[in-house]
């Protein structure tokens, strides 16, 4: 019988050992996580070997800067919102590439389904077209159509403008 009691003895001491190193275990992993979660690392990545003071732009020379970007940028186009036809060949229409532009025009001329009616050629700063011949016959009436506007340059953006076309 003491052998018994002797062997429940050890029993539940290696029981409470057994309890003691897995609650070391898990106090030990949840202490390296605390200290890994907030942890500051100071050291610099290589991404951040180049860490500089902000140099401030004067205002003057910021909007200096803006404004000649904007300038380079601007179009000025001037035309005729109503034009005229007879069949195909107009009467009475315009569209002026003024002088201060940076760049030739080219114009697309659409009507009301979207349909392109006519495609310019390139028009060099300073220079009008005042006679076009549109690509299909329309018949007699007036059309609200859209005149599309753009330097002649890749990836450019260009302006859409209505237009009314008479045609007699």
């Amino acid at each position: 019988m003491k052998e018994i009691k002797k062997e429940k003895q050890n029993r539940k001491r290696r029981k409470r050992i057994r309890r003691f190193i897995l609650c070391l275990g898990v106090l030990s992993l949840c202490l390296l996580l605390f200290q890994c979660v907030l942890k500051k690392d100071d050291s610099l990545s290589g991404y951040e070997t180049e860490v500089n003071e902000i140099v401030e732009i004067d205002e003057s020379l910021q909007q200096e800067k803006l404004n000649a970007i904007v300038e380079e940028g601007k179009m000025n186009v001037n035309y005729l919102a109503e034009a005229v036809f007879k069949g195909k060949v107009s009467e009475k229409f315009n569209v002026k590439n003024i002088k201060n532009n940076h760049y030739p025009i080219r114009f697309s001329l659409y009507d009301e389904a979207g349909n392109c009616l006519y495609e310019s050629k390139k028009i060099e700063p300073g220079y009008e077209l005042s006679k076009i011949e549109l690509s299909k016959r329309l018949d007699k009436g007036i059309y609200a159509c859209k005149l599309k506007v753009g330097y002649d340059k890749e990836g450019n953006v260009s302006s859409v403008f209505p237009i009314s076309i008479e045609v007699r």
